[in-house]
């Protein structure tokens, strides 16, 4: 395993775009939404946090068409794609995004999607359905990843 695993998702828009990241324990965290300005500004606030994250890879959801094919906001995916790898040159890995925000919006009520829509908040929220399909997709964590079930073996003494 590569030491300092640690991905960016994506899930693009052309007002908001948003992000959520995860470390080699494979557990993804919705970021701050992209939102000011304009697409440079928003670029500017990714490059920040890629650099704050150490990120390794970037995760960005692709809206592909029911049949698999790319349409026109597939098309401007891939322009922004382009983009963003021209300021930081990571490996991007393409993830099929068509329900991520219809299922991100079923997890708060109505009364509060169009407020978190503002604020990015169901964005990252679709970002983070994105980065746990990737993660789901390579994957049982490494072993030296994971707990030791026996608490013989655990170092910590957890008396109150």
């Amino acid at each position: 395993m590569n030491q300092a695993e640690s991905w960016l998702a994506i899930d693009y828009g052309t007002k908001r775009i948003g992000l959520a990241h995860a470390d080699e324990v494979r557990v993804p965290v919705p970021l701050n939404a992209a939102i000011d300005g304009d697409e440079n500004s928003r670029l500017d606030y990714i490059e920040k946090v890629i650099g704050e994250k150490r990120v390794k890879a970037i995760i960005l959801g692709y809206p592909a068409r029911p049949d698999g094919t790319a349409g026109e906001m597939a098309k401007v995916v891939e322009g922004f794609r382009d983009r963003l790898t021209e300021r930081c040159p990571l490996p991007v890995h393409l993830v099929d995004e068509r329900l991520s925000s219809q299922d991100a919006g079923q997890h708060w009520n109505l009364k509060k999607a169009r407020r978190k829509r503002k604020t990015g908040q169901l964005d990252s929220a679709a970002a983070t359905l994105i980065l746990r399909e990737y993660l789901d997709s390579l994957g049982p964590l490494p072993s030296e990843l994971l707990l030791d079930p026996d608490p013989d073996n655990c170092d910590h003494d957890f008396h109150a």
